[in-house]
């Protein structure tokens, strides 16, 4: 009976597999069908239709990729400390909050903190005691009264003392303990968790009350500095790229131009991409991005000759787009193209299917466009 259910387990798998392998392969878009349209002298008119051809121009040649909007590690900090403790106090720390380097950002009560504080002031007692008796010790020996091998054993005292407050003191100094004032016999049970770094709060796990490890992360934040884009490339066009390329990187209606400053070494052997680093030009258009933001940019690579058309000539609909040819009979043919690159006055182009005979429509594409949709 198992061994059926197995069977029939087994099968109902490979069919899902099989479907699912079915619907992924690739379908031809609708944008890759040629439409056609007979135009009333009408529509002409009112679509501000002109005639003209395909030109061969020289544009610049572009790499599209997408990515994110990131920042250096120095610019990322997980804020935690390393001591156990309770926390007694905390603040308004919403996610994107602004904080300042130094700021409090929570008081947290540490018997631990105590018991250092209280091992360090025994020490350096200790260790004044130990200086004393070192002196005398060593002051016998030369007298030939005293023993060397108890003014060596005060010696040793002495450094292991020294160790002892010296390892205790740096503890303590990085727990942001006050040490003058502790030296001067000021304990306290109060340990601030402060900010390292300028930036904005972006997760907090912290609640009065709470118990806290040297394992927890309190705070974490993301600082504004040397904002910057990682765009992903296909390897395919790795050997086009360069340091100080010009990028253009957009999103939600928002542009701004960077320069590559980092190609990554190795392609990811699941993406087959590498890693592309982009400085903003201006720190003005830094401030439009936010960290972690998905953009998607052109890298300009160089330059080759292309099929280009006026930019009036194309209608976009999305990364592509539609060019129309007006037969000698006066029908309209819609065909679609990929948009290769652009410029202020024209657009580098290459057509999905082969070219009717005619002449281009070189303006009232985005007219024409709407015509063959209402169609």
């Amino acid at each position: 009976m198992n061994k059926q259910i197995k069977i029939i387990v087994l099968g109902l798998i490979i069919f899902a597999s099989c479907d699912l392998k079915k619907s992924e392969s690739p379908v031809q878009p609708a944008a890759t069908i040629t439409q056609e349209i007979k135009l009333t002298a009408e529509q002409k008119q009112n679509s501000g239709i002109n005639l003209g051809k395909i030109v061969q121009l020289e544009m610049g040649e572009e790499i599209k990729c997408a990515g994110l909007v990131d920042v250096p590690p120095v610019s990322i900090a997980s804020v935690s400390l390393p001591i156990a403790g309770y926390v007694k106090s905390t603040f308004e720390l919403l996610p994107g909050k602004k904080v300042s380097k130094g700021q409090v950002l929570a008081t947290i009560n540490s018997l631990d903190y105590i018991q250092m504080q209280q091992e360090y002031l025994q020490a350096l007692s200790a260790l004044g005691l130990s200086n004393v008796e070192k002196s005398r010790q060593q002051t016998l020996s030369n007298e030939e009264v005293g023993s060397k091998k108890k003014f060596q054993q005060a010696e040793a005292d002495q450094v292991n003392l020294q160790t002892k407050v010296k390892s205790l003191s740096l503890k303590l100094e990085m727990i942001g303990c006050d040490m003058k004032a502790l030296s001067m016999g000021n304990m306290n049970s109060l340990l601030a968790v402060k900010s390292p770094i300028d930036g904005y709060i972006e997760e907090q796990y912290l609640a009065i009350g709470k118990y806290v490890t040297p394992a927890d992360i309190l705070v974490k934040i993301v600082g504004t500095l040397d904002k910057h884009v990682e765009i992903k490339v296909f390897e395919k066009d790795l050997s086009k790229l360069r340091i100080g390329q010009t990028v253009l990187v957009e999103s939600e209606g928002v542009s701004a131009k960077a320069k590559v400053f980092l190609i990554g070494q190795q392609v990811n052997l699941e993406t087959r991409t590498t890693s592309v680093h982009g400085h903003f030009e201006k720190l003005a258009d830094e401030k439009l991005f936010t960290v972690g933001q998905f953009v998607s940019a052109k890298i300009t690579v160089g330059s080759k000759f292309v099929s280009a058309v006026p930019q009036a000539a194309l209608a976009r609909v999305g990364k592509a787009g539609f060019i129309y040819f007006e037969s000698p009979m006066g029908i309209v043919k819609q065909i679609p193209v990929e948009i290769l690159s652009s410029s202020k006055e024209w657009v580098g182009i290459k057509p999905l299917v082969n070219l009717p005979e005619g002449k281009l429509v070189i303006s009232g594409a985005s007219a024409l466009e709407a015509i063959f949709a209402k169609d």
